[in-house]
C-alpha cells in the first residue's frame, strides 16, 4: 500500500521538532512530483501522513503500564535466568523503571542522546505535517467534489488521531487536568515560526481532535463506505469519536458516535466467533483485515517486541485469562519451543505487519463504559454478556451493577484490546493507579521492585532532551525533574 509516493517539496524532516523548513509546495522543484490531481494529494497523504508500519512508534509506553514484566521465565535448565543482564533488558530498564530520564532512551537507542528527528514525537509531527499539506492545498485539486471531500476527511481523521496520541503521551489526562500543557499545534504547513509553545489539554481535544473528527464525519458520511483499502472510513471515524468522548467524560456524546457507527455497518451480535476460526485450523489474527470487525489498519505494533519484556508475562495480567475457554486466548498465545516450554501472547504476530485497528469490538466497549457511569447499567450489563458470548466458550450471564459491573467492563477492555496501544492511556485516565515492576539487573542478582504511585507524574512522559534542545519555547514536564527511582529489593 505504500507503493508509488508522490513527494513534496521542502525538508519533511523539518517538522520533525517544529522547527522552520519554509513552505513545501513551490514551482522551483526540479526533482519532485508537484501534486495536482485529488488522485494525487490521495497518494500523498498515504505515504507521508497515514501512519505506516515504523512509524510513529510509541511501543515503548508498553514497557511502563501493569500487562508487562520483566520476562525472567524464559529460560532452560543449563540456563534459568534466560535473558536477565542481556543488552536489551539493560537499554530499556529506564524505561521499564519509569526513569526520570527515559524519554532520553526514546526509540530504545542505546546511547542516551538519541537526535530529535528519531524521537517519537518527531515521527508524530512528520505524519502531521503530511497532513497539513495535504490539508492546505486540496481544495484546488483537480477532480470532483467528492474526490476532494474525501480525501480532506481522510487526512483531518488521520491528523485527528496523531494529536490524540501524542497529547496523551505527553499532557496529562484531559479529566484530571485539561488546563495542563499538552503539546505544540500546528495545522498549517507553512513552518516558517521556528519555535512554537504548547497548547492545552483542553485545547487540543476540543479545538483540534474533535473539531477535526467532526469535520472529517460531516465530509465523508455522505459518500459510499470504503472498507479494508488501508484508509480510514466513516465507522472507524466514529469509532475514534466515541472514544475522545470517553476519554472527555462526554458519555452521551459516546453513545450516540457508536449508534452512527452501527447505522454504517457494524453489529455487536454478528462479531468474528474466533473458536470457529481455531477449529478450522487457521489463526485468529485480531489485527487484520481477514477479520471482518475491523474497519481501518495502520501504524506500526503498539508493543515492545523484546525477548526481555514479553507482553503478557506480568502474573497479575496472566492470572485475568481463562485460559481454557477464553478464544482471544487462544488465538493469541504462543509456546516456545525449548525446554521452558514458556506460553506468552503475542499480537500482532509479526513487527512487519501493521499493528494497530480501529474495529467494532472498541465501539461496544467504549458504549458499555458509557452506559455503565452515565446510570445505563442495565444496557451496560446486557452489553458486556452479549459481549462475552462471543470471545468466551461456554459463557454463562453474570448480574452486576455499580462498581463490580464498571470493574468488570474495564477488565473486558483491557483484554480485548491488549498490545493495541491503549492500556497506558486508558490507566491514565482511570486514576493513574499505583503499578509495581520487578527486575533483574543480572545473574544470581537480586530482584528489585519499582514502584510507580498512583498519580505518579511520570503519568506523563517527558520531552526527550533533544527535542527540548530544538525547540526552545517547549516547557518540560515535571517528570523530567523528578529524582531517579530506587529498587527495593524483593
Amino acid at each position: 500500500m505504500m507503493k508509488n509516493k508522490i513527494f513534496i517539496l521542502g525538508a519533511i524532516t523539518g517538522m520533525l521538532t517544529l522547527g522552520a523548513c519554509g513552505n513545501f509546495l513551490e514551482e522551483e522543484s526540479q526533482s519532485e512530483v508537484i501534486p495536482k490531481t485529488t488522485s494525487d494529494f490521495s497518494e500523498l497523504l498515504l505515504g507521508t501522513g497515514y501512519p505506516d508500519d515504523a512509524e510513529p512508534n510509541f511501543s515503548f509506553i508498553s514497557l511502563m503500564d501493569d500487562d508487562c514484566a520483566h520476562f525472567l521465565t524464559y529460560a532452560s535448565t543449563s540456563d534459568p535466568e534466560g535473558t536477565v543482564g542481556t543488552s536489551n533488558a539493560i537499554t530499556q530498564f529506564p524505561i521499564y523503571s519509569w526513569q526520570p530520564t527515559l524519554a532520553d532512551y526514546d526509540g530504545y537507542d542505546s546511547e542516551i542522546n538519541v537526535t530529535a528527528s528519531s524521537t517519537t514525537y518527531a515521527q508524530f509531527y512528520s505524519k502531521i505535517l503530511g497532513c497539513n499539506a495535504v490539508l492546505d492545498y486540496i481544495d484546488d485539486a483537480i477532480g470532483t467534489q467528492e474526490d476532494r471531500d474525501r480525501v480532506k476527511a481522510e487526512a483531518l481523521a488521520v491528523r485527528a488521531l496523531m494529536y490524540f496520541q501524542l497529547v496523551n503521551i505527553y499532557g496529562e489526562p484531559y479529566n484530571h487536568n485539561k488546563e495542563a500543557l499538552g503539546v505544540p499545534v500546528r495545522l498549517v504547513s507553512d513552518l516558517t515560526e521556528k519555535h512554537i509553545e504548547r497548547s492545552t489539554v483542553g485545547y487540543i481535544y476540543e479545538e483540534v481532535i474533535l473539531k477535526d473528527l467532526l469535520e472529517a464525519a460531516r465530509l465523508l458520511d455522505p459518500l459510499p463506505i470504503m472498507r479494508k483499502n488501508y484508509r480510514v472510513n466513516q465507522p472507524a471515524i466514529h469509532i475514534l469519536l466515541s472514544r475522545v468522548y470517553l476519554y472527555m467524560e462526554n458519555y452521551t456524546e459516546c453513545i450516540a458516535e457508536v449508534k452512527k457507527a452501527e447505522q454504517q455497518g457494524i453489529q455487536l451480535l454478528n462479531m468474528v466467533n474466533n473458536l470457529d476460526v481455531i477449529a478450522n485450523g487457521n489463526l485468529y489474527t485480531p489485527i487484520a483485515y481477514t477479520n471482518p470487525e475491523v474497519e481501518w489498519l495502520f501504524g506500526p505494533c503498539a508493543v515492545a517486541n523484546h525477548w526481555e519484556y514479553q507482553p503478557a508475562t506480568a502474573p497479575d495480567f496472566r492470572a485475568l485469562w481463562d485460559q481454557e475457554n477464553d478464544q482471544r486466548f487462544l488465538a493469541n498465545c504462543f509456546k516456545s519451543q525449548d525446554e521452558s516450554n514458556t506460553v506468552y501472547m503475542q499480537k500482532p504476530n509479526g513487527s512487519s505487519q501493521l499493528g494497530q485497528s480501529i474495529r467494532s469490538a472498541e465501539a461496544f466497549l467504549n458504549r458499555m463504559e458509557a452506559y455503565a457511569l452515565s446510570g445505563e447499567e442495565g444496557l451496560a450489563l446486557s452489553e458486556l454478556n452479549d459481549f462475552r458470548k462471543t470471545r468466551i466458550v461456554g459463557y454463562s450471564d453474570v448480574n452486576l451493577s455499580g462498581q463490580a459491573l464498571l470493574d468488570e467492563i474495564r477488565l473486558e477492555r483491557r483484554k480485548e484490546l491488549c498490545f493495541e496501544g491503549h492500556r497506558w492511556f486508558d490507566l491514565r485516565r482511570q486514576g493513574m493507579p499505583e503499578i509495581k515492576h520487578t527486575y533483574k539487573a543480572e545473574k544470581g542478582g537480586s530482584v528489585y521492585e519499582y514502584v510507580l504511585k498512583q498519580g505518579d507524574p511520570m503519568y506523563t512522559i517527558p520531552f526527550p532532551n533533544s527535542v527540548m534542545l530544538q525547540n526552545r519555547s517547549l516547557v518540560q514536564n515535571p517528570s523530567r525533574e523528578m529524582s531517579a527511582r530506587q529498587g527495593e529489593i524483593k
